[in-house]
């Protein structure tokens, strides 16, 4: 009996049986001659990159959920959050810690704070999580990984349905039950916060509590390290001096891809909010009270040429302030609601404007505000 060949050990239930490889396409930088070279896409400039998972890292009770539901407000509004741009899109929240009236009574500090009503929060949305299952991925003991969960696709399904391009997730150890010293599971896990983000053409924020270590060496980091090197963006939020200043705060960049680490902003617990601690005084604060006076003085005659002419009436769809807050940032110099409330009393003060009647699309006479004629402000 002839003794048979021995062929090569193959498993025939691979998916790739044949093992047929493809080539790796490359890029030929030759090819990107005379081409445009594209922006990197920021949702606040230098600190929160779009594509991409920004962590927030701060001890419990330090308010990184009051900060992370300032910059929804403030991207749902096109306003700065704690003095910094933010780009304009629709915002959404998950908020594991804090139930439907928490998050209502915080929100409506926000809304004095900027001089927002309910009305103009449009474009923000959000839901409370607490004594709900959100884990975002369950893990699979057979392999050993991670797999999307239900709430997962909820989430995702659910910012895309709505367009939100800012998706702020509240907090980490609510969403993520796996171990968190584990570095692949950690990598994978922010991989899937990532898909979110390119799904969505924005950004993911997640907070998340620092872990004795980063505590005690000020790097603010949680677990293993594989949860700051997966981001591309982690933002510490901390007291700086409670013994000296329990209301003082400082969010520091402690990692950013793509821009200068090591940033601080210094904050302040007032009123309910966090705002910077430096207002413009003086002649500094006087002549921005002028310049805002300028701005809504254009935007007065804009909007009248638009044929869309503005109230001093507080409860007027078309009341002044409200409309002018929402034109582009950029005409408006970055101004909002609360500023030209001030602008508008100054400037009836100086009899710069005064109210009189126009037709509206029905031939009825409405109030509306006008520039005073030359000499009336005499």
């Amino acid at each position: 009996m002839e003794k048979a060949e021995a062929t090569p050990a193959q498993s025939w239930d691979a998916p790739n049986p044949s093992h047929v490889v493809a080539a790796v396409k490359l890029v030929d930088p030759i090819t990107l001659q005379g081409q445009p070279i594209p922006e990197r896409p920021w949702r606040v400039d230098g600190w929160v990159p779009d594509l991409q998972v920004t962590m927030l890292n701060g001890d419990g009770g330090i308010g990184k959920t009051m900060l992370a539901q300032q910059l929804l407000t403030a991207a749902a509004t096109g306003t700065q959050w704690i003095g910094l741009d933010v780009k304009p899109a629709k915002a959404m929240g998950f908020f594991c810690e804090d139930d439907d009236d928490e998050l209502t009574i915080r929100q409506s500090k926000i809304n004095e704070s900027m001089g927002l009503d309910w009305a103009d929060l449009e474009n923000l949305a959000w839901q409370s999580r607490v004594g709900e299952d959100n884990a975002l991925a369950d893990f699979d003991r057979e392999t050993w990984a991670l797999r999307e969960s239900d709430f997962y696709r909820s989430v995702l399904r659910t910012a895309m349905d709505y367009g939100a391009q800012l998706v702020v997730l509240d907090s980490l150890h609510d969403f993520y039950t796996a171990n968190e010293n584990d570095r692949s599971l950690a990598r994978s896990f922010i991989g899937m916060l990532r898909r979110i983000a390119i799904a969505i053409d924005g950004a993911v924020l997640v907070t998340c509590h620092p872990s004795r270590a980063g505590r005690s060496d000020g790097s603010g980091e949680s677990g293993s390290t594989a949860w700051s090197n997966a981001v591309r963006s982690r933002l510490y939020f901390r007291n700086p001096n409670d013994d000296d200043d329990p209301d003082a705060r400082e969010l520091t960049s402690m990692k950013v891809n793509y821009g200068p680490r090591g940033r601080c902003v210094p904050l302040k617990w007032e009123a309910g909010v966090f705002v910077p601690p430096f207002a413009p005084t003086g002649a500094v604060a006087a002549m921005e009270r002028r310049n805002c006076e300028t701005i809504f003085l254009e935007l007065l005659d804009r909007l009248a040429a638009e044929g869309r002419p503005v109230s001093a009436k507080l409860r007027a769809s078309n009341y002044a302030p409200k409309a002018m807050a929402k034109v582009p940032k950029g005409d408006r110099q970055g101004f909002v609601k609360k500023d030209f409330e001030r602008a508008m009393e100054s400037l009836f003060a100086d009899k710069m404007i005064n109210v009189g009647t126009y037709k509206d699309q029905s031939r009825h006479d409405r109030e509306g505000i006008f520039r005073s004629a030359p000499g009336e402000a005499e």
